[in-house]
């Protein structure tokens, strides 16, 4: 149909208009008034959802479709307490219909009854355990009773059963929650140049959540500059936190900062093909971390790719000022000074 070929193109302006004009044809259609009520609260206009389903409800009473629509139009317009009872009493009847019990859990948090909504939501995770959005929900409601330990169970049972954005968000949040007050410290002591002492706490929060990026990081860069550096131990630590990215985001610049380190720790190995990858990754991040665009530079120097290492150095430099004499006097560029 025409609405249809308007809800494919995102036109749902358009949808609309076609749906009103086939419900004042076939007034009792079930699907299109379902469809038209969809739209109305995808285009915000709450009020026309909740007449609709409401009519809905007068032709189908106990309709399960019906229930669902009006209980999103109570949800959007913010009136929870008004879809718990809706939902109540849909999903005491449709007890297999998981839309309607992850409703009813949602406008439970939502109406500030937590106990209830964490009832519900552990129930619909226990009888349908494959779906994220179940236990995403939960560890919101976990979350809202103070129980953060479990809510970064369940939402990391979630992005391993489905990594979507709005999940990565949460669990981050939810990290940060936990995490962030020890990172913090450890972040300090690094920065006064206390890197055991950093350790002391990286190591066990890391261990404790291998996911936290940011923590593993910072792992990798306090074993990196200790003295002596456990640079097998910095490596790891890095890997940890790339691998975490698929779940947990971190900013380009603490990306650039790890790839050009771990291509300073490979290269030390002999792994010049390994360290420029990673060089060229840290590069690719676009960020105003300088280092990486000068060591880049300093390996194609060494290989004698003069006209790649001076691009390079040119965008160290326009990052860092001070980075023009630091190659200026660098020992190992003394050929590529003397072709530039």
């Amino acid at each position: 149909s025409f609405g249809n070929a308007a809800i494919e193109e995102a036109d749902y302006q358009r949808a609309v208009e076609h749906y009103e004009s086939a419900l004042k044809e076939d007034p009792d259609s079930k699907s299109v008034m379902y469809s038209l009520g969809v739209l109305y609260i995808q285009t915000g206009d709450s009020a026309k959802a909740q007449e609709l389903f409401m009519n809905y409800l007068e032709k189908y009473p106990m309709d399960k479709d019906g229930l669902f629509g009006l209980s999103n139009a109570f949800i959007m317009k913010g009136e929870y307490e008004k879809a718990v009872r809706l939902l109540s009493q849909a999903a005491a009847r449709e007890k297999d219909n998981e839309a309607l019990r992850r409703n009813l859990g949602y406008a439970q948090l939502q109406s500030g009854d937590i106990p209830g909504a964490k009832k519900t939501l552990t129930e619909l995770v226990t009888d349908c355990p494959s779906n994220a959005l179940n236990r995403f929900d939960l560890a919101l409601t976990l979350a809202a009773g103070g129980d953060n330990e479990n809510a970064i169970k369940q939402t990391k049972a979630g992005l391993l059963l489905y990594p979507e954005a709005e999940g990565k968000i949460l669990y981050s949040d939810l990290l940060e929650a936990v995490g962030g007050p020890l990172l913090d410290e450890a972040i300090e002591l690094f920065r006064k140049n206390e890197m055991d002492k950093a350790l002391a706490i990286l190591e066990p929060l890391c261990e404790r959540f291998p996911d936290y990026a940011k923590a593993q990081a910072y792992l990798g860069h306090a074993s990196n500059l200790k003295l002596p550096p456990d640079r097998k131990k910095a490596e790891k630590a890095y890997r940890a936190a790339l691998a975490a990215t698929r779940y947990v985001p971190l900013s380009r610049q603490d990306l650039a900062v790890i790839y050009d380190n771990l291509g300073s720790i490979v290269l030390r190995k002999g792994e010049l093909a390994e360290a420029e990858s990673y060089y060229r990754l840290g590069i690719a991040q676009e960020s105003e971390y300088a280092p990486v665009y000068f060591n880049f530079g300093l390996l194609r120097a060494h290989s004698e790719a003069f006209t790649e290492a001076s691009v390079a150095f040119m965008d160290a430099v326009r990052r860092d000022k001070s980075m023009a004499d630091y190659i200026a006097a660098h020992p190992k560029l003394a050929k590529f000074r003397t072709t530039t």
